[in-house]
């Protein structure tokens, strides 16, 4: 018996031996980023390597949204580029929706739905907006604002025109 504890009590004295206290065992590497889906706060992303996302979905019963500029997902921030094809669909109650300074492109029947929405909001000074973009709304009773040059707001103007859009610009 006596043989067998000192054999089992060496051996705890090798195991922690070799692996001295507070010494890290693998290194802590940081998250990369990935293809794939996420849904955070309401708003569903498509994330991609490249450090990129695109909001593809919204799910909110407040009247003001925010797309941010930038999306942290399980440790990775990605940058917010596009808002899809259908992301704001039906969000009946949205009023006010601001978009972030990184979002550049705009996607067909992104508003489709948004009855009451009223003002959109864009940081960006170069956002392409796709055609059909506001289907089937009453774009009369929509503004956009834009903080641009006069003749980068008469190029968007014309943008937007293109894409359907009937309303305010400022």
């Amino acid at each position: 018996m006596k043989k067998v504890l000192v054999s089992a009590l060496a051996a705890a004295l090798v195991v922690t031996a070799a692996a001295p206290a507070g010494a890290a065992t693998s290194p802590v590497t940081a998250p990369k980023a990935v293809n794939g889906k996420a849904t955070v706060k309401g708003v569903t992303v498509k994330t991609s390597k490249k450090g990129t996302a695109t909001v593809t979905a919204v799910k909110s019963k407040k009247a003001t949204v925010k797309v941010a500029a930038t999306i942290k997902v399980k440790g990775v921030t990605y940058k917010v580029t596009a808002i899809g094809a259908n992301a704001f669909k039906n969000c009946k109650k949205v009023k006010k929706i601001s978009v972030g300074k990184n979002v550049k492109t705009i996607g067909k029947n992104a508003f489709k739905g948004c009855k009451k929405l009223k003002t959109i909001t864009l940081a960006n000074k170069k956002v392409t907006i796709k055609k059909g973009a506001f289907a089937g709304l009453n774009t009369k009773k929509i503004t956009v604002k834009a903080k641009m040059s006069k003749k980068a707001l008469k190029k968007f103007k014309k943008a937007l025109k293109k894409a359907g859009f009937k309303g305010k610009v400022k």
